[in-house]
Protein backbone atom coordinates (compact mmCIF):
# COMPACT_ATOMS: atom_id res chain seq x y z
CA UNK A 1 0.00 0.00 0.00
CA UNK A 2 2.70 2.50 0.94
CA UNK A 3 4.59 1.65 -2.27
CA UNK A 4 1.56 2.71 -4.30
CA UNK A 5 1.32 6.03 -2.49
CA UNK A 6 5.02 6.73 -3.01
CA UNK A 7 4.73 5.84 -6.71
CA UNK A 8 1.72 8.15 -7.00
CA UNK A 9 3.65 10.95 -5.29
CA UNK A 10 6.63 10.53 -7.64
CA UNK A 11 4.32 10.46 -10.66
CA UNK A 12 2.53 13.61 -9.46
CA UNK A 13 5.81 15.48 -9.03
CA UNK A 14 6.95 14.40 -12.50
CA UNK A 15 3.67 15.56 -14.07
CA UNK A 16 3.94 18.92 -12.29
CA UNK A 17 7.45 19.28 -13.70
CA UNK A 18 6.21 18.53 -17.22
CA UNK A 19 3.37 21.06 -16.85
CA UNK A 20 5.79 23.71 -15.57
CA UNK A 21 8.12 23.09 -18.50
CA UNK A 22 5.22 23.38 -20.93
CA UNK A 23 4.13 26.73 -19.45
CA UNK A 24 7.69 28.05 -19.63
CA UNK A 25 7.94 26.95 -23.27
CA UNK A 26 4.66 28.70 -24.11
CA UNK A 27 5.87 31.94 -22.52
CA UNK A 28 9.14 31.80 -24.45
CA UNK A 29 7.25 31.08 -27.69
CA UNK A 30 5.07 34.16 -27.17
CA UNK A 31 8.14 36.30 -26.41
CA UNK A 32 9.87 35.03 -29.57
CA UNK A 33 6.76 35.78 -31.63
CA UNK A 34 6.61 39.35 -30.28
CA UNK A 35 10.31 39.82 -30.98
CA UNK A 36 9.93 38.64 -34.59
CA UNK A 37 6.90 40.91 -35.07
CA UNK A 38 8.91 43.88 -33.74
CA UNK A 39 11.79 43.12 -36.11
CA UNK A 40 9.43 42.88 -39.08
CA UNK A 41 7.65 46.09 -38.05
CA UNK A 42 10.92 48.01 -37.75
CA UNK A 43 11.97 46.81 -41.21
CA UNK A 44 8.64 47.95 -42.63
CA UNK A 45 9.05 51.43 -41.13
CA UNK A 46 12.61 51.77 -42.39
CA UNK A 47 11.55 50.84 -45.91
CA UNK A 48 8.76 53.44 -45.76
CA UNK A 49 11.27 56.06 -44.66
CA UNK A 50 13.56 55.22 -47.58
CA UNK A 51 10.83 56.08 -50.10
CA UNK A 52 11.56 59.80 -49.81
CA UNK A 53 14.51 60.79 -47.60
CA UNK A 54 13.74 64.51 -48.04
CA UNK A 55 10.28 64.06 -46.50
CA UNK A 56 11.83 62.27 -43.51
CA UNK A 57 14.15 65.06 -42.34
CA UNK A 58 11.71 66.67 -39.88
CA UNK A 59 9.92 63.53 -38.65
CA UNK A 60 10.17 62.08 -35.17
CA UNK A 61 8.19 59.71 -32.98
CA UNK A 62 8.55 60.17 -29.25
CA UNK A 63 6.46 57.95 -27.00
CA UNK A 64 4.03 57.10 -29.83
CA UNK A 65 3.56 60.81 -30.68
CA UNK A 66 4.41 61.59 -34.31
CA UNK A 67 5.78 65.08 -34.97
CA UNK A 68 7.25 67.03 -37.87
CA UNK A 69 4.33 66.55 -40.27
CA UNK A 70 3.45 69.25 -42.79
CA UNK A 71 1.90 69.51 -46.24
CA UNK A 72 5.01 68.20 -48.00
CA UNK A 73 5.24 64.95 -46.05
CA UNK A 74 1.66 64.35 -44.93
CA UNK A 75 1.44 61.24 -47.12
CA UNK A 76 4.41 59.75 -45.23
CA UNK A 77 2.88 60.74 -41.89
CA UNK A 78 -0.28 58.85 -42.90
CA UNK A 79 1.82 55.75 -43.69
CA UNK A 80 3.60 56.02 -40.35
CA UNK A 81 0.27 56.47 -38.54
CA UNK A 82 -0.99 53.26 -40.17
CA UNK A 83 2.26 51.57 -39.14
CA UNK A 84 1.78 52.70 -35.54
CA UNK A 85 -1.78 51.32 -35.56
CA UNK A 86 -0.50 47.96 -36.78
CA UNK A 87 2.17 47.94 -34.07
CA UNK A 88 -0.47 48.64 -31.41
CA UNK A 89 -2.61 45.77 -32.75
CA UNK A 90 0.22 43.24 -32.86
CA UNK A 91 2.28 44.06 -29.74
CA UNK A 92 1.05 44.55 -26.17
CA UNK A 93 1.46 48.01 -24.61
CA UNK A 94 3.85 49.10 -27.34
CA UNK A 95 5.84 52.34 -27.30
CA UNK A 96 7.54 53.42 -30.53
CA UNK A 97 10.36 55.89 -31.04
CA UNK A 98 11.89 57.32 -34.22
CA UNK A 99 14.84 59.64 -34.31
CA UNK A 100 16.34 61.09 -37.49
CA UNK A 101 19.83 62.51 -37.17
CA UNK A 102 21.49 64.98 -39.54
CA UNK A 103 23.18 64.24 -42.76
CA UNK A 104 26.63 62.71 -42.87
CA UNK A 105 28.09 62.04 -46.32
CA UNK A 106 24.65 62.66 -47.87
CA UNK A 107 23.08 60.06 -45.56
CA UNK A 108 20.70 60.47 -42.65
CA UNK A 109 20.75 58.12 -39.69
CA UNK A 110 17.43 56.73 -38.49
CA UNK A 111 16.98 55.01 -35.13
CA UNK A 112 13.79 53.00 -34.60
CA UNK A 113 12.98 51.69 -31.12
CA UNK A 114 10.05 49.45 -30.29
CA UNK A 115 9.33 48.58 -26.65
CA UNK A 116 6.54 46.26 -25.53
CA UNK A 117 5.32 44.97 -22.18
CA UNK A 118 2.97 42.10 -21.44
CA UNK A 119 1.19 44.05 -18.70
CA UNK A 120 0.60 47.80 -18.75
CA UNK A 121 2.37 49.66 -15.98
CA UNK A 122 2.03 53.08 -14.40
CA UNK A 123 5.54 53.99 -15.55
CA UNK A 124 6.03 52.23 -18.89
CA UNK A 125 9.50 51.72 -20.27
CA UNK A 126 9.99 54.05 -23.23
CA UNK A 127 13.72 53.83 -23.93
CA UNK A 128 15.35 50.83 -25.52
CA UNK A 129 19.00 50.47 -24.75
CA UNK A 130 20.76 47.36 -26.10
CA UNK A 131 21.58 46.19 -22.59
CA UNK A 132 17.89 46.39 -21.57
CA UNK A 133 16.42 44.23 -24.33
CA UNK A 134 15.90 41.15 -22.19
CA UNK A 135 15.53 42.92 -18.83
CA UNK A 136 12.17 44.55 -19.46
CA UNK A 137 9.77 42.77 -17.16
CA UNK A 138 7.27 40.77 -19.20
CA UNK A 139 8.33 42.27 -22.50
CA UNK A 140 11.26 43.36 -24.57
CA UNK A 141 12.59 45.89 -26.99
CA UNK A 142 14.51 46.21 -30.20
CA UNK A 143 16.50 49.13 -31.50
CA UNK A 144 17.49 49.41 -35.15
CA UNK A 145 19.88 52.03 -36.47
CA UNK A 146 20.35 52.47 -40.21
CA UNK A 147 21.39 54.96 -42.84
CA UNK A 148 18.69 56.30 -45.14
Amino acid sequence: MIESLIALLVLSIALLGVASLQLFTQKEEIDARWRSIAVAMSGTLIEQLRIDPVAVEKLAINGNALSGCDATNQWLCNLIGDWQSQAEEQLPNVVTQLQIEGQTDDLMMATVSIVWQRVASDSPVTACRPQDGTLIDGGGCIRVETAL
